[in-house]
Formats: structure tokens, C-alpha cells, sequence
């Protein structure tokens, strides 16, 4: 990107690839790093992390992003017995640590919305992780120590941010778990959240319902990818999948108190899946109706991705051959 403009920030991580600047994401982030009274920093347990407190025991882990894409956001609940949190990002600095300072020594449930580099390369801190069934071939690919490899070049320093390798919290195998649509998981004294599959940007892509807030964690939900060969759940792959969870899920989004995606602005309106699912259906009914369209090369594979504008600088990216 030329002439990036860098958000004031005291992580370790330094940025050497920008990911292209959107005006509202851009101006939102740092407004909320560089002013906001919610952020806190802990430099001697995990100096690549932000926390914001979003509500009384819920928190919003930043990271800046290590392979030049969007930042990503994990999420904590701190529930009267378990504490859950949801993605683990790129698994640079001691997350494990941080959290546990966070809600003290609580058992924490990890919950990843999806297998991506930015959300599950941190599950190797903990024993156990959860995700969508639909999600699970993908996940078990991840867990291997090989995950972080493509951050760097044949010199052995970073391609995108610089940050240091001794940062990696040292690979283990853990243990995936496949959980339905609709499951439920408690953490204590019948404090719920449930899991709400929302496919398209993965096949086992999914949303977690903290039903005490009326709060939901998204991950991506609106980049639609094409299924690969071999995909064991091509149709989940798919602008129709996500229409049809969102219908869904659409009895509910008048309760919904706070919407928060993988990346970008927190606590968005319930109405913001409102605007999603008629994206959806717009690009389903016109699909020609786009905004913008572009070349989009990444990992050696090149596709024509087509664009169409949601809500405050966000939009559903989708190609011709994944709409249904």
C-alpha cells in the first residue's frame, strides 16, 4: 500500500505490509487505539496484545495481523465459573498468560469461529479447542508446528511485521472438537453461549451467542470463498448458506445488544445483520449488481473477486461460481 498511515501504537509487533486502508475501518481503529479510556496493556505478560473491556465481563483482544491482512480481534467472556474465549489469533506472544490475568484460574473453553491463519494459530497454547464440525478437516490440517513457516522469508525474517520468533508460543498438538449448530456451552451457573454456524467464508465458519449480553462474536462472515477440490463440505461454501443461516438466525436480531466481527468495529447494531442478509439476497437475485470488482492474488491462486457495499465500509465479497 503506498503511504500507509500507521496507527500510534506500543506493541512489539511493526507493521512492514499494510493491509489497503478503508476510511471508516481506518479512522474507527484509531480513534479507539490511540484514544480510547477502555484499552489496557500488559507488556510483561504479552507485549503483542490489547485489551478493551467491551462489557463487564467481556473483553476484546487486539492484535496487529502477521501476514499483511485485516487485524484480528479474539474475544474473552468471563463467566461465573468458565471463561470462554473465542479465536486465538496468530499464537505470537503468551495469549494463555494473558487471558488467565485477565479471569484468574478459571477453566477457559476455546472457541475458534474458523480455522484461519488469524484466528487458530494460537490454539496450540491451550489442550482443547472447539469449532463447527464443518470446520474440523480444516482445523486438523492447522495443527501442525509447520503453521507459521510462511511468515518468512529464506533469510528468516518476517515478510509482513516484524516480530520476534523466540515470541511463538512453542507448538503442541491439541485436541479438536466438531460441535453442531445450536450447541450450547455453559459457563456456570447457567450462563450460555451458543454456537450459531454462518458458512460461507469457511464451511464450518461460525458465530458464538453469549445469550446473558445479547452479544455475538461473527469471525468473517463476508468474504464467501470457493470451494477447493476435495472439500468435504462444498456446500457450505456458498452466498446462499449464509442468506439461509441468517434467515435463521433473523427471529432473533431484534435482541441482539452487540455485534462484534473478527475485524474492524465492535459492537455493532443487531441491524448490521439485517444489512448482511440483504446483501445476500441482493447478490443472489443480481449478481451482475455489483460495486466494485478486482484481480485478487493470494497463496500462488488468482480469482476475480466481485464486491458489494453493507454498512459503514464493510461489504460481501463473493465470485460467480460460489452464489449458489
Amino acid at each position: 500500500m503506498a503511504n500507509p498511515r500507521p496507527i500510534k501504537s506500543e506493541l512489539k509487533s511493526k507493521r512492514i505490509v499494510f493491509e489497503e486502508e478503508r476510511p471508516i475501518r481506518w479512522s474507527y481503529m484509531k480513534i479507539l487505539r490511540e484514544y480510547s479510556t477502555l484499552k489496557q496493556f500488559y507488556p510483561d505478560i504479552n507485549p503483542y496484545a490489547e485489551v478493551y473491556q467491551m462489557r463487564d465481563n467481556t473483553y476484546a483482544i487486539f492484535t496487529e495481523s502477521f501476514d499483511g491482512a485485516g487485524d484480528p480481534w479474539m474475544f474473552l467472556i468471563d463467566g461465573p465459573k468458565k471463561a470462554m474465549l473465542i479465536d486465538t489469533g496468530f499464537g505470537v506472544g503468551d495469549l494463555k498468560g494473558l487471558c488467565h490475568h485477565l479471569v484468574g484460574d478459571k477453566e477457559i473453553i476455546v472457541a475458534n469461529t474458523h480455522s484461519h491463519f488469524d484466528h487458530a494459530y494460537g490454539n496450540c497454547q491451550f489442550e482443547v479447542c472447539y469449532c463447527h464440525e464443518a470446520e474440523v478437516p480444516r482445523m486438523r490440517e492447522k495443527n501442525n508446528p509447520h503453521i507459521w513457516d510462511y511468515l518468512f522469508g529464506e533469510d528468516g525474517k518476517p515478510l509482513f511485521t516484524e516480530f520476534d520468533r523466540a515470541d511463538i508460543v512453542e507448538y503442541h498438538p491439541y485436541e479438536i472438537v466438531g460441535i453442531p449448530d445450536g450447541y450450547r456451552f455453559d459457563l456456570g451457573d447457567g450462563y450460555l453461549v451458543e454456537a450459531v454456524h454462518l458458512p460461507g467464508h469457511t464451511p464450518g465458519q461460525c458465530g458464538y451467542y453469549d445469550l446473558h449480553n445479547h452479544t455475538i462474536f461473527i469471525g468473517d462472515t463476508s468474504g464467501i470463498s470457493d470451494a477447493p477440490e476435495g472439500e468435504p463440505y462444498p456446500q457450505f461454501c456458498k452466498v446462499s448458506t449464509l442468506r439461509d443461516a441468517l434467515v435463521k438466525l433473523q427471529p432473533r436480531f431484534d435482541e441482539i445488544q452487540g455485534v462484534f466481527p473478527g475485524h474492524g468495529m465492535l459492537d455493532q447494531s443487531g441491524v448490521t445483520l439485517q444489512y448482511l442478509l440483504d446483501a445476500c439476497n441482493h447478490v443472489i437475485e443480481h449478481p451482475d449488481h455489483y460495486d466494485s470488482k478486482r484481480e485478487f492474488s493470494r497463496w500462488g491462486q488468482t480469482r476475480t473477486v466481485y464486491t458489494k457495499n453493507i454498512y459503514q465500509g464493510s461489504a460481501i465479497r463473493y465470485s460467480m461460481t460460489n452464489i449458489k
